[in-house]
């Protein structure tokens, strides 16, 4: 349901102007359907290093052979990490991750998203969407919309 509602607000705001940054990448499923909706560059990071193999095996079963950057380390921790990840600015950052994640990375989001960018948050159970919520306010975003599948949350946030 989490990546469900992840895609259905990809396809809402990822345009050929895009750059993307995805959070929590994993096997790298929404930073990949983020460049074939037209996202002209995508970032993609998790903690696992596997992860890194694996999202790129899928980006080239996909078709997707450039402007794609995965990346392994934790941005809560990893100051050259989060370096490399601030050289430019995000139009859109996605984070399908735990409600604890997405409060704690809600900072460091904000100083790498453009002014107006779109941060899509998932992952998060219904009991959690306060907090969040809160934390996204906190760290200078506009709550866009909130969708819900099941239990589970999707909130969207605008950079002030």
């Amino acid at each position: 349901q989490t990546t469900q509602l992840c895609i259905e607000q990809l396809e809402r705001f990822v345009t050929n102007e895009k750059n993307v940054l995805d959070l929590g990448c994993g096997s790298g499923i929404l930073s990949i359907i983020a460049l074939q909706l037209g996202a002209q560059e995508a970032k993609a990071v998790d903690l696992d290093p596997n992860a890194v193999d694996i999202a790129y095996e899928n980006a080239r079963i996909n078709g997707i052979t450039s402007h794609y950057t995965v990346m392994a380390g934790n941005v809560l921790s990893d100051e050259k990490l989060r370096e490399n990840i601030s050289e430019q600015k995000y139009e859109t950052v996605v984070a399908n991750i735990v409600a604890d994640v997405i409060i704690a990375i809600s900072s460091f989001v904000s100083d790498c998203i453009c002014e107006k960018g779109t941060f899509i948050t998932s992952g998060i159970i219904r009991e959690r969407l306060e907090e969040v919520k809160a934390a996204l306010n906190e760290n200078g975003f506009d709550i866009e919309s909130i969708n819900y599948k099941d239990d589970w949350v999707c909130v969207v946030g605008v950079k002030k």
